[in-house]
C-alpha cells in the first residue's frame, strides 16, 4: 500500500472545519484573553464525539512493515480507545503499531484535528491515545535536504518513509513514499507518541539505492552515501551485483561501511563515525561512496584510488545466506557471492555458572568463523540468535563484558559436528614470571606487577608518597577493593594486582583474552610492560612471561603551550648509544616496542604542568611529539638531562610553533601527475610517516620542521622484496613555506603499486 506522494493535503473544506475548531477553542470569554477549559471540553463533547477516526494496525510488521489493516473506530474525549480499535480489527497482535495521519481520515473535522501530525504507539490493552488540540492551524512539518555523498542535493528522488523506535528490537514500519523536489527537499510531519523515529530507504536510477535509518536527532540534512553515475566520485564508489550461489541477484541486501584503507594502509573513517548502509536494487546492484573528512590533509578532496572499502554485507534474514566480510576495492566491477551454511546449527555459550541465558551478555558475543580457503564469516547476536545454516570451519566466539574481552574456546566444525554448538570458557592460563633489577640483576621482591585490560588516564609519576606509602602496606595478593590499589586503578583497567616473592617470582592465572598484558613496576623505577599475545601455554596451561627489568626512574615536570583547539601530545626520551653509560644497550634492547616496553604511555595535556618517569642515570634528551598533529612543530628539549633516582626537575613551559607546509609532486617517468600515490616523509632513513596519498593533481601534501631535512619516497613490500624510491629534503625558514619537491616514479614502481 504504497502512497505516490507524501506531503499532507487538506482540502478547502476540511480548512474551513480547521479554522472553525480553532477560533472556537481559543476565542475570548467575556473579554478576557484567558482560555477557558470548560468551553474547550463542551466544545470537543458536541462537535468530536462519536465521529470516526480511521486508524492502520500494522500487525504483521516483523515479516511485512507495509501491510496495514484500516479500521475505522468512534472519537470519545478527543482520544481513541485501543480495545475499541482492537474490537474492530479482524487480526491484531500484542506487537501491533497503531497509526493515526490525516491524509487517511474520511471525516473532514476529525482530518483537522489529527492535521499535521502523525500519531504511532505500539499497541497495548486498555490505553487510549489522545490528540493534541493545541496543533490546529499550525504547520508542524519538518524541511529535510537530502544530500548525496559529497553534499549536493539528489532532486526527485524517491524516498520511501519508516516510523521506528530507537533500538533494533522496536517496530519498524512503511508509512508511504514521497519524492523530493528539485533542491532535494521533502517536506515531512511531526511524529507524535512513542515510535517518534523516522527512517528513509532513498533511491534513484542514476544514485542507486541506500538507507538512512539514524543520527535524524534535531536535523534536517540527511547525508545519503551514493553519488551520480559517470561522475568522478562515482569512479570512487565501490559498485557491483550481490548473488547467491546459484548466481541468482539478490536485492534488500544492506551493504555497511565506516572506513576505508588506502593505498598504502592510510585510513579514511566516515563522516561523524557513522556507519552509512546502501542497499542492493531489485537486480542485486549497488553503489557506495563513503561520506568523509580530510581532517589531517593526507589526500585530495575524493577517496584515492585503489581503495579498500571496509565492508559487512547482509542478506534479507529469511533467505538464509551468510554475511560477507571482506574489503572491497573501489573503481572496479565487483561480484559478491554470498554463502548458504552446510547445516542448521544453534549455538549455546557457557560461563562458570552454566548457559548464559541474559540477553544483554549474549548481544556482546561475536563469533568468526575462518574457513580452510582463508574467507572469513563474522556473526553477532541477531545472525545467530535464533539459529541458522552455518559453515565448516573454526568457530571463534568472544564475549564482551566490564570492558574486557573474553575468548571462548575455539571449536572445529564439520559436518559431523553436532547441531547444537557450545561454547565454553577455557581453563585458565598460569602465568608466571620474575622481577629483576635492570642494572644488577637481582631479583626485587615485593615489586609489584598487574595483569590488566587496557589504559586509562595518567602515569606512574603521578602517584604520590602517600599512596606509595600505602602501596607498600598491601599483602602479597591484595584485593581490588583495598583503597590502596585505587591509584593504579585509575591509571590501567587492573584484573588483578600481586607482589613478587623473596626470589622477585610471581605468577598469576587468567582466561585466554582478559588481559592485554603486564606491567611490573615499584616506586621511583619504570615501569614495564610485557603483551600477553605472544605467550603461548604449554600442555599443562603454563606460560613463561620473560625477565621483567626495572630500571632506576626520575621525574620531570613539564607544560606544553599551544592555541591549538586540539593537540596530541608525546613525550619521547632521544638516547645516545655513544655517550652514556655502559649499560645503556642493555636498557634500550629491553623495549622493543613491540612485545616488551617502557611505560611512558601517557599523553600529555596541553597548557598545564605535567609529570612523567625519564631513565635516572643515563644523559637524556626529551622530545614531545605531535603524531597526529603534524602543523605543529615537535618540541625538542635540546638540554642533554642526567638525573639521580628520584630525582624530581621542573623543566618549565615550553610553547608548540607551527610547522611550514610544503607540498609534493608525484610524476610517472613521463612527468605527468599520478593520483593516489602513497607518499611518505622519511625520518633518519629508517622512520616512515604515515602515508599522504596524492590527489588528482599529483600533489601530496606534509608539515615540516623549519631547518630540518629529510626524504620523501615510496615504498612497496612485495614478495619479500623492499622497493623504495625517495628523494632528499632541506627546509629553511619561513622564506620555504609552500616549497614544492617533484619525486618522479619508475614506471616498475607504479607498476607494482597500481596493478
Amino acid at each position: 500500500m504504497k502512497d505516490s506522494t507524501f506531503k499532507f493535503v487538506i482540502p478547502a473544506c476540511v480548512m474551513v472545519s480547521l479554522l472553525f475548531v480553532s477560533v472556537l477553542i481559543g476565542k475570548e470569554v467575556s473579554g478576557t484573553r484567558r482560555l477557558r477549559e470548560e468551553s474547550t471540553t463542551e466544545f470537543a463533547d458536541e462537535t468530536l464525539d462519536a465521529r470516526k477516526v480511521v486508524v492502520r494496525i500494522y500487525s504483521g510488521w516483523q515479516g511485512d512493515p507495509q501491510a496495514y489493516e484500516l479500521v475505522k473506530v468512534s472519537l470519545t474525549d478527543l482520544s481513541v480507545s485501543f480495545d475499541a480499535i482492537h474490537k474492530a480489527s479482524s487480526d491484531i497482535d500484542e506487537s501491533a503499531v497503531i497509526v493515526i495521519t490525516g491524509p487517511d481520515q474520511r471525516d473532514e473535522v476529525v482530518a483537522a484535528v489529527v492535521g499535521d501530525s502523525i500519531y504511532a504507539e505500539r499497541y497495548k490493552k486498555g490505553r487510549r491515545l489522545s490528540f493534541q488540540l493545541l496543533g490546529i492551524g499550525k504547520e508542524n512539518f519538518t524541511q529535510w535536504i537530502f544530500n548525496d555523498a559529497l553534499g549536493a542535493p539528489i532532486p526527485k528522488a524517491s524516498v520511501d518513509i519508516f516510523v521506528r523506535g530507537i533500538s533494533s528490537e522496536d517496530p519498524h514500519i512503511y508509512l508511504c513514499t514521497a519524492e523530493t523536489d528539485k533542491q532535494g527537499q521533502l517536506e515531512i510531519p511531526q511524529l507524535v507518541g512513542a515510535l517518534r523515529h523516522f527512517s528513509f530507504i532513498v533511491s534513484d536510477p542514476n544514485y542507486g539505492v541506500s538507507v538512512v535509518d539514524r543520527y535524524l536527532h534535531n536535523q534536517t540534512g540527511i547525508i545519503v552515501p551514493l553519488v551520480p553515475q559517470g561522475s568522478v566520485a562515482y569512479e570512487r564508489a565501490i559498485r557491483g551485483i550481490v548473488v547467491d550461489p546459484d548466481g541468482h541477484p539478490v536485492s534488500g541486501a544492506v551493504i555497511r561501511c565506516s572506513n576505508v584503507r588506502t593505498l598504502g594502509e592510510g585510513l579514511i573513517n566516515s563522516k561523524h563515525g557513522w556507519a552509512y548502509k546502501s542497499l542492493t536494487d531489485d537486480h542485486g546492484a549497488f553503489s557506495l561512496y563513503l561520506p568523509n573528512e580530510d581532517r589531517r590533509d593526507e589526500r585530495g578532496y575524493l577517496i584515492p584510488p585503489k581503495s579498500q572499502y571496509q565492508v559487512r554485507i547482509e542478506a534479507p534474514a529469511e533467505l538464509g545466506l551468510l554475511p560477507h566480510v571482506k574489503p572491497i576495492e573501489n573503481g572496479q566491477d565487483a561480484v559478491i557471492v554470498l554463502e548458504r551454511g552446510g547445516r542448521f546449527r544453534t549455538f549455546v555459550f557457557e560461563d562458570a555458572n552454566g548457559p548464559i541465558e541474559d540477553q544483554k551478555k549474549l548481544q556482546y558475543i561475536n563469533v568468526t568463523i575462518r574457513r580452510s580457503d582463508g574467507g572469513r564469516v563474522s556473526l553477532r547476536y541477531n545472525d545467530f540468535k535464533g539459529g541458522g545454516i552455518f559453515p565448516p570451519g573454526t568457530y571463534n566466539a568472544t564475549m564482551f563484558e566490564h570492558g574486557k574481552e573474553v575468548e571462548f574456546e575455539p571449536l572445529t566444525v564439520n559436518e559431523y559436528s553436532p547441531e547444537v554448538l557450545v561454547f565454553k570458557l577455557p581453563e585458565a592460563i598460569l602465568y608466571c614470571g620474575q622481577i629483576i633489577h635492570g642494572l644488577t640483576g637481582e631479583p626485587m621482591p615485593g615489586a609489584f606487577v598487574i595483569g590488566f585490560s587496557g589504559k586509562r588516564k595518567g602515569n606512574l609519576s603521578m602517584i604520590t608518597d602517600r599512596q606509595w606509602e600505602a602501596l607498600h602496606a598491601l599483602p602479597a595478593d591484595p584485593s581490588l577493593a583495598d583503597p590502596a590499589v585505587k591509584s593504579i586503578c585509575e591509571i590501567y583497567g587492573v584484573i588483578r594486582i600481586v607482589r613478587a616473592e623473596e626470589l622477585g617470582h610471581f605468577q598469576m592465572s587468567f582466561r585466554p583474552g582478559e588481559i592485554y598484558g603486564f606491567i611490573a613496576f615499584e616506586e621511583h623505577y619504570l615501569g614495564l610492560q610485557h603483551r600477553r599475545h605472544a605467550l603461548i601455554p604449554n600442555e599443562n596451561r603454563m606460560a613463561e612471561v620473560p625477565a621483567m627489568k626495572l630500571y632506576p626512574a626520575a621525574t620531570v615536570v613539564v607544560e606544553a603551550c599551544t592555541e591549538a583547539e586540539r593537540i596530541s601530545i608525546w613525550p619521547r626520551w632521544v638516547i645516545d648509544e655513544n655517550d652514556n653509560a655502559v649499560w645503556v644497550r642493555d636498557f634500550l634492547a629491553t623495549d622493543d616496542r613491540r612485545e616488551s616496553m617502557f611505560t611512558y604511555d601517557s599523553w600529555l595535556e596541553p597548557n598545564q604542568a605535567q609529570s612523567f618517569h625519564i631513565p635516572a642515570g643515563l644523559n637524556v634528551r626529551l622530545k614531545l611529539d605531535t603524531p597526529y598533529d603534524r602543523e605543529w612543530c615537535p618540541i625538542e628539549i635540546s638540554k642533554v638531562i642526567h638525573l639521580a633516582q628520584g630525582q624530581v626537575v621542573d623543566l618549565g613551559r615550553y610553547e608548540f610553533k607551527p610547522a611550514l607546509e610544503v607540498s609534493v609532486l608525484v610524476t610517472d617517468a613521463w612527468g605527468e601527475p599520478v593520483e593516489g600515490v602513497p607518499v611518505r616523509m622519511v625520518h633518519n632513513g629508517t622512520h616512515w610517516s604515515v602515508a599522504h596519498n596524492s590527489d588528482q593533481t599529483g600533489i601530496s601534501r606534509f608539515h615540516v620542521v623549519p631547518h630540518s631535512q629529510g626524504e620523501f619516497g615510496v615504498y612497496r613490500v612485495e614478495d619479500g622484496i623492499f622497493l623504495r624510491e625517495t628523494i632528499p629534503y632541506t627546509i629553511g625558514g619561513n622564506e620555504d613555506a609552500g616549497r614544492q619537491f617533484t619525486l618522479q616514479l619508475s614506471s616498475d614502481m607504479l607498476a607494482h603499486l597500481f596493478k
